[in-house]
């Protein structure tokens, strides 16, 4: 395991629980200190080791022999070269999040498009078509989204099916998953986030305060908004861009942190969260696309928004009043909670019952029962990493995959008692909903589910 950060520390006790180690089995590389107690109680061997470009072929050849696994729980240290190792010495590879070395998200010399998730992924993408099939399994962005979330957006799909009263077979691969999102008329899918996690120790100014990785956070923050267009939206929004001709995926000149748009939740209705980048937003979108040749005959808008736990948002605030230099002070949260859940999952809209929600709502008091000194927060991106491991154990011959490409009652099945409630809900909620009364702003209330009226705020031209 490379990293024992906040996520790290989690996934032990689960990777003791869940997979058949021997005593020695289980091997921590951690840049730093952090989690040295914890592996030791979980009897792993820990090693104070920095992966870096210059170095990290020989500190993996020495530690990972063919049919290893390495989960790759890091922050800065790049996917893609690892995934491009072990598929040279035959090791399997799970991760949470396609990371490059550091230098990039946050780099004002680079270009917009260039510190983009799209970028990104779509050099691990070419390098699935380089290597080929039947290198050893290699699961990529398996958290919690992405990741879990891919499985949330199939069974919510299910759930519609029987709301909706169809009788549809359950696709088996990826145009038939397609071809039911088009049926069904769902048109918007929206990765759906609210923490609400809280402590007895309010943030302090000039102090990042969050529920799981600050230097990721910050990452994501001063990355461009990035979301994938759908055949309903006739054009694509003032001040954003293709990432390439028919890609049917766009960037803005906005980080992140800085835009904002409407979403729902079960627990508390509507809210307000931070439209930013994740590579969910394309694998899911491509995933239930249909073309003509090079042009879309469906494809579903799909774009994640997310609330932060309060103090996390106040953190982002403050981050952008600063010029977007990180505060001096950091804090991860977590024995410090005192009420508050993690609820993520996914909203199925445009639909003829207007909007669905599936996902996970995971108490702290629930998290705790599992990892006491962990989050929610950590515990749902830990088990997502714990169901691609165990899947790729159970399929090591399946080159690289995404959530997409997994059987996703299997992986449900694993995170599952890590979860919390899993809750599906209808709602007749819509982003509309107040806003053209009180604001006499110029919305389409026959298609509320447009990205113009999901939007919080206009974007600059």
């Amino acid at each position: 395991m490379v990293g024992c950060g906040s996520i790290g520390q989690t996934a032990l006790p689960l990777l003791r629980r869940h997979l058949a180690l021997p005593e020695d089995g289980l091997t921590v590389l951690e840049a730093s200190e952090r989690g040295r107690s914890l592996a030791a109680a979980n009897q792993a061997r820990f090693v104070h080791c920095h992966l870096k470009p210059a170095t990290y072929q020989r500190e993996l050849k020495r530690r990972l022999r063919a049919g290893d696994l390495l989960l790759n729980l890091s922050v800065d240290v790049s996917s893609l070269d690892l995934v491009e190792w072990c598929s040279e010495h035959g090791v399997l590879y799970v991760d949470t999040s396609i990371e490059p070395w550091p230098g990039v998200f946050d780099n004002p010399m680079l270009t917009m498009r260039e510190r983009t998730n799209f970028v990104t992924r779509e050099d691990m993408l070419k390098l699935r078509k380089r290597v080929g099939t039947g290198m050893p399994t290699a699961v990529v962005d398996h958290g919690a989204n992405p990741g879990l979330v891919s499985h949330f957006v199939k069974q919510a799909l299910l759930d519609l099916t029987t709301g909706l009263k169809r009788t549809i077979a359950e696709p088996t691969e990826s145009a038939g998953w397609a071809a039911l999102s088009r049926d069904l008329g769902v048109s918007l899918i929206q990765i759906s986030e609210r923490d609400t996690q809280a402590t007895d120790r309010p943030k302090r100014p000039n102090e990042f305060v969050n529920t799981w990785s600050i230097d990721g956070f910050i990452d994501e923050l001063m990355q461009p908004t990035e979301l994938s267009l759908g055949t309903a939206e006739s054009d694509k929004p003032a001040g954003s861009h293709w990432h390439r001709r028919n890609c049917g995926s766009v960037y803005l000149h906005r980080p992140g942190g800085a835009t904002f748009a409407r979403s729902w939740l079960p627990s508390s209705g509507g809210y307000q969260g931070l439209l930013m980048t994740h590579d969910e937003v394309f694998s899911i979108a491509d995933y239930l696309s249909l073309r003509q040749g090079s042009r879309f005959e469906y494809r579903p808008t799909v774009m994640f928004v997310y609330h932060p736990c309060d103090d996390a948002m106040l953190s982002a605030l403050e981050l952008e009043g600063r010029g977007w230099q990180p505060q001096p002070a950091r804090r991860i949260i977590s024995s410090e909670i005192v009420t508050g859940m993690d609820e993520l999952g996914v909203l199925l809209a445009g639909h003829s019952r207007n909007a669905y929600w599936y996902g996970s709502q995971l108490s702290i008091a629930e998290a705790r029962r599992h990892v006491p000194y962990s989050n929610a927060t950590c515990l749902q991106v830990a088990a997502g990493a714990l169901a691609a491991t165990v899947w790729a154990i159970h399929h090591p011959r399946e080159g690289l995959r995404e959530a997409d490409d997994l059987d996703f009652r299997e992986c449900l099945d694993v995170a599952r008692p890590y979860l919390g409630s899993l809750v599906g809900a209808y709602t007749d909620w819509t982003p509309l909903q107040g806003r053209g009364e009180l604001f006499k702003e110029q919305l389409d209330s026959d298609r509320p589910w447009l990205l113009r009226s999901v939007r919080a705020r206009q974007w600059p031209a």
